[in-house]
């Protein structure tokens, strides 16, 4: 059965994917305009320092995203973005806080969100908390009494942000476990459904074996039983009991075709034509399938042909088997074969057809029969 977690594994490695490119959407510009600006911070060489950290950092974080990484990395980078947001009174200008013209929030806020789509709940939520919380720390020391608190409210809303985000993301994992649980269910139902199928299946043939077997032995004797020779007919009867004994077996192993051709012509009460290779090595379902479909067909002759003798030809090309079975008999009517005769509808041409191959039958009133069965591997 498939893997019923698949949809949201694949949503969880796409959320850190995205996770990755919102780090390297928003970190080049945040880097362009944190190395134009460094020179008018209280602090230089601390930005300087602190950017070189980031920027290392970030392309670590990266690179992990895109590898299944455990929660340790989210947590060191929640813990080295809250240490940059600390720095903000030294390397942000007091005019540009003042302004709300913060080039740092940005990259915090989005940095957040993405937290949400790679990381649980509990683990977003800390460390969301951690960054956004050390900037509006920052951003409070940094501000005079009576500033403007334009940053402020930006690093506060980004909190709100962050909570958004985690809503949206909730709502989609929730939309792929409702879709793994229906893709199961509908497996679970093929799964009985090809059951079902393969119960029929099985009853079918079964009822197929003990027409071409039992039924057509009683069939054979109720006829003409004085006719037919002792042994001739003990042989008849001990090989039905054979093959309605080993029914259960048919789906294993391989089968050599021949000699089970070899023995149905044997038993034939007429005279029969057996051309074919050395050997024809099947799978034991499919031998039986064409065994029992030449079964069929021959015992037809005996009792409805009218002739003393047939053809049965065997050839193999590349991976197909092609069977040919012909007499020059009274022929019929193909088009006219009442519904209750099952012989040719159910022995030969179904019982081909459910095994993967083709059966055709080609007669007219008297101008003989030929049935040609064919299997591919």
């Amino acid at each position: 059965m498939r893997d019923t977690a698949s949809a949201v594994m694949h949503l969880c490695e796409l959320g850190r994917r995205y996770d990755a490119a919102m780090r390297i959407a928003t970190g080049l510009p945040t880097l362009v305009v944190a190395a134009l600006s460094v020179q008018t911070a209280p602090s230089p060489r601390t930005a300087y320092v602190l950017l070189s950290i980031a920027t290392l950092w970030s392309c670590v974080y990266i690179y992990a995203m895109r590898r299944q990484p455990g929660r340790w990395v989210t947590a060191a980078d929640a813990f080295l973005l809250a240490a940059l947001a600390a720095s903000i009174p030294w390397i942000m200008t007091l005019s540009r806080l003042e302004q709300g013209e913060s080039w740092l929030m940005p990259f915090l806020s989005f940095a957040c969100v993405g937290y949400q789509y790679s990381v649980g709940w509990r683990l977003g939520a800390l460390a969301a908390s951690l960054v956004l919380g050390s900037a509006v720390a920052a951003t409070v020391r940094a501000l005079p009494r009576q500033a403007s608190y334009d940053s402020l409210i930006t690093a506060v809303w980004s909190l709100a942000v962050a909570a958004l985000a985690r809503m949206l993301w909730t709502l989609m994992l929730r939309g792929a476990r409702i879709a793994d649980i229906a893709a199961a269910d509908a497996e679970l139902a093929q799964a009985e459904q090809a059951t079902e199928a393969a119960v029929r299946a099985a009853k079918r043939e079964h009822n197929r074996t003990l027409h071409d077997t039992a039924a057509t032995t009683l069939l054979w004797v109720g006829l003409g039983a004085h006719t037919i020779p002792t042994a001739l007919l003990a042989e008849q009867a001990r090989r039905d009991l054979d093959k309605l004994l080993s029914f259960e077996d048919a789906e294993t192993g391989e089968s050599d075709l021949v000699p089970q051709l070899q023995r149905i012509i044997e038993l034939t009460a007429i005279k029969v034509d057996f051309s074919h290779p050395v050997s024809v090595p099947l799978p034991r379902r499919i031998a039986m399938a064409l065994t029992g479909a030449t079964s069929e067909a021959l015992s037809n002759i005996v009792h409805h042909a009218d002739v003393s003798h047939c053809r049965v030809a065997v050839d193999t090309c590349d991976d197909t088997v092609r069977i040919s079975i012909t007499d020059q008999g009274r022929g019929f009517d193909t088009g006219h074969v009442p519904a209750s005769r099952h012989g040719v509808r159910k022995s030969i041409l179904q019982r081909i057809t459910d095994v993967g191959g083709q059966a055709e039958v080609s007669s007219r009133p008297g101008q003989g029969t030929t049935i040609r069965l064919e299997w591919r591997r």
